[in-house]
């Protein structure tokens, strides 16, 4: 009688392993016994060394050797007074780019400077810090020359070295294994700072598994970390942090897997969504020309870090040809600037670049519930995005994590590109999270829940139940349609009883939305659209690009509108720029049903005659529209569309 309760006892143990992980067996770390072990062996460096004049190993070469000289200076510091933890990087990457350099060129012009960055990390414990990324930057770049130059370095300055990476490590292992800072904890699993810190520290016990005894435990801790993060990830491979982010983010998510493949294999790599889907999310989420990227939460148009080194790597992985078509592409448009020393080590020759041409032009992610579609695959083409899930996703918000940072209160806005010019815009890195910011309604004033910080609020999200539905999607052919239900990112106060937002895009270029509201009383909306600074009235209408096709219209019974000149402060690359524009305003007090369309698209007339709307019935929610690429009939309600 005693054994079935033993055997249920099992069996959700055995559930509970399988679910979270954290009760695998401990990885063989005996592999990391001979040196270099850290990304590199004796006879995979070798065959590096043997390819170092041929292409493109040797423009990568010549980046990471540019890159480095730059990042040191003509001398390096006396001591760390002067640093911070985001300018510590700066000296701790250029360590770890001419110690590559002369790891395969050989070049002892370098080692000399090699010793002396050594020396002085290990000699000065404060690292800005010593409890974020930059510190971070520091104990990795330490950790791989420490590795690869064992048997170079003198007996005094291999022990400084040692103790030196020993010490951080061992602070990183009590800020992760306690949780004492917020990184550790759940609103940071989802968050860049989480992947540097504790990969810092893996790759901390890789370089010294075998002489301290606590490396085995920091390994444990950065696996039950990551199995927690891999549980987490959007599956769609989308990111709520934008590309910016996502660039930081994916490189040290790569750094610590990469590193601990010869342990562990590669297989939570290959079977996670993420990491199998978000090569392709990045290929949606270029702009045309592959010069730039989208722009959302709090990320710009450019990859803080990459992409090339990690698109290479996920090439590899996943013998993937669009991933190094995407790698490739974009080194070559932003003039191989953007080349780290993981593209030498990660770029995998076998796999042949593949264009898009052959995929469709549009991508929907629906854990993120992000739409990106666009006319062609061409560099004049015109790109559309619209953002409508929780704001860390449905995954996590299924398992009750709330993220919060670099994410913004924008469930439901959208922007819209031609060529690499925007012409609907997002708000950017933003000083203060405000929904008015974004392309949304907001009521008796207020935005969603998370705003009105410098920080996404993720506490009155979480405290407010801040929810939403799934969203419904469709597609035809020649267009897609998303319809989501936004009422529950709003305050109770304000909250109607359902606010339906749905988004049509025809022939990935022309764009029709319609918001029915249903208030709880009374209640000033306003239907708020950030419109390039070249948007003009004309004849009832807007123009956005002057000259140009695009045109704007608004339909709302007893709404009235208003154009102006706005300006939002945002911190870009570390200065604060305005991002400037032109803010159309529809603002109506109802306590009734609303019904309001909204329409962006290229006018028959080249903008002449901006009307792109020729009948709209709330009723039966339907309407017709005429746009370059013909006349069309938009039934809402069913999310369908045909032509006329």
């Amino acid at each position: 009688m005693r054994l079935k309760p033993v055997l249920l006892i099992l069996c959700c143990l055995l559930f509970f392993c399988a679910s979270t992980g954290v009760c695998n067996a401990s990885l063989d770390f005996s592999v990391f016994k001979d040196r270099p072990r850290l990304y590199l062996n004796k006879q995979r460096l070798e065959h590096l060394r043997s390819v170092k004049d041929e292409q493109p190993y040797a423009d990568i070469l010549k980046v990471v050797r540019k890159r480095g000289r730059g990042q040191v200076g003509s001398r390096v510091p006396n001591n760390l007074l002067r640093f911070d933890a985001s300018t510590i990087r700066r000296p701790a990457d250029g360590l770890l780019d001419i110690s590559f350099y002369y790891l395969i060129t050989g070049d002892s012009s370098y080692f000399s400077t090699i010793e002396d960055l050594l020396h002085l990390f290990s000699t000065n414990p404060d690292w800005a810090g010593n409890s974020d990324m930059g510190p971070a930057h520091v104990l990795f770049s330490m950790s791989l020359a420490y590795d690869w130059f064992y048997d170079e370095l003198s007996p005094a300055l291999r022990l400084l070295v040692r103790d030196a990476i020993a010490e951080h490590a061992e602070i990183f292992y009590d800020l992760t294994h306690k949780r004492e800072i917020w990184w550790a904890q759940d609103k940071g699993l989802l968050q860049n700072h989480n992947y540097v810190n504790v990969a810092s520290m893996a790759i901390a016990g890789i370089a010294l598994y075998g002489e301290d005894a606590r490396a085995e435990k920091w390994l444990d801790e950065a696996e039950r970390n990551f199995d927690e993060v891999l549980g987490l990830l959007s599956p769609d491979g989308a990111s709520h942090e934008g590309i910016s982010y996502w660039s930081y983010g994916m490189l040290w998510l790569l750094n610590y897997y990469m590193a601990l493949a010869p342990a562990q294999g590669l297989d939570k790599v290959r079977e996670n969504g993420f990491l199998k889907n978000t090569a392709l999310f990045r290929m949606y989420a270029s702009l045309p020309g592959f010069q730039y990227n989208i722009d959302y939460a709090d990320s710009l148009m450019i990859d803080y870090y990459g992409p090339g080194a990690f698109l290479r790597c996920l090439a590899s992985i996943f013998k993937d040809g669009h991933a190094q078509w995407l790698a490739e592409k974009v080194e070559t448009e932003r003039r191989k600037r953007t080349i780290l020393w993981q593209d030498y080590i990660w770029y995998d020759p076998e796999v042949a670049p593949v264009s898009p041409e052959d995929l469709p032009l549009f991508g929907w992610f629906d854990n993120l519930g992000i739409l990106l579609s666009r006319s062609s695959w061409d560099k004049d083409a015109s790109l559309i995005m619209f953002k409508a899930g929780p704001p860390q996703g449905y995954l996590a918000l299924s398992k009750g994590v709330y993220p919060g940072s670099h994410i913004h209160p924008d469930e439901g806005t959208y922007s819209i590109w031609l060529g690499r010019k925007s012409l609907v815009q997002d708000d950017s890195y933003v000083l203060k999270k405000l929904s008015s910011s974004h392309n949304l309604l907001t009521f008796n004033k207020l935005g969603q829940l998370g705003e009105g910080g410098t920080w996404f609020l993720q506490y009155d999200y979480k405290k407010s139940r801040g929810d939403i539905p799934r969203a419904k999607f469709a597609q035809g052919s020649g267009f897609q349609a998303v319809e989501i239900e936004l009422a529950g990112l709003y305050l109770p106060g304000v909250r109607p009883k359902s606010w339906r937002r749905a988004f049509v895009v025809v022939n990935g270029a022309d764009v029709f939305i319609r918001d029915r509201v249903v208030p709880q009383s009374a209640v000033e909306i306003e239907s708020l659209v950030h419109l390039s600074r070249e948007a003009r009235r004309v004849d009832g209408g807007i123009c956005l690009d002057v000259g140009g096709g695009y045109s704007f219209s608004f339909k709302g019974d007893d709404f009235s509108s208003q154009l102006d000149r706005y300006s939002i402060p945002t911190k870009t690359m570390g200065k604060n720029i305005p991002r400037i524009g032109m803010l159309f305003k529809a603002s109506g007090k109802t306590s009734s049903t609303e019904s309001m369309l909204t329409a962006l698209a290229r006018s028959r007339e080249g903008c002449i005659d901006p009307e792109t709307v020729k009948s709209y019935d709330p009723v039966s929610d339907i309407a017709v529209v005429e746009s370059v690429g013909g006349q069309y009939r938009i039934d809402f309600s069913s999310l369908s569309v045909t032509g006329i």
